[in-house]
């Protein structure tokens, strides 16, 4: 597996390690989706095919990433029922790819993981929207509305 370029732009942003974990967990998900990459493929090889894995080679950071891609795609059928449920007017399968996979980690992280707070967590996906969303105007509203909505039906707030 070839590396998607992401990890250049992301060494220029100065992120957070667990940005960068959530950069490259959005990244898995749309392998996942729209490549049809197994789970295996991807936690085998995206990150250690990557140019300059980084923070990715901390134990913690990595562990963060795989625990979120894992948990994304074991629960995938739970999440996109949730993003369903919080999207009325939309089928996950009518989102642009790169705005799904946020959604779904971002949903995953907030319903199954609780790693952080709900606000922290809408944050982070609404930044990363801004950065990778084919639509870079509506995609981090969106989300955000999206995930607002998943927090109050799951009395998250």
């Amino acid at each position: 597996m070839r590396s998607v370029g992401i990890y250049n732009k992301v060494i220029e942003m100065n992120f957070s390690k667990r940005r960068i974990a959530r950069i490259h967990c959005m990244v898995s998900l749309y392998l996942y989706d729209v490549g049809k990459f197994s789970l295996e493929d991807i936690l085998d090889g995206y990150i250690k095919y990557q140019d300059n894995m980084g923070v990715m080679s901390e134990e913690k950071v990595y562990s963060f990433y795989e625990d979120l891609v894992k948990k994304t795609v074991t629960n995938i059928k739970f999440v996109d029922e949730t993003i369903s449920d919080a999207s009325k007017r939309w089928d996950t399968s009518r989102l642009y790819a790169i705005d799904r996979a946020i959604l779904r980690m971002a949903t995953c992280e907030m319903t199954v993981l609780k790693h952080a707070s709900v606000p922290i967590i809408i944050n982070e996906a609404i930044e990363i929207a801004k950065y990778y969303s084919p639509d870079e105007e509506k995609g981090p509203r969106f989300i955000n509305g999206v995930l607002d909505t998943v927090a109050n039906l799951a009395k998250l707030k």
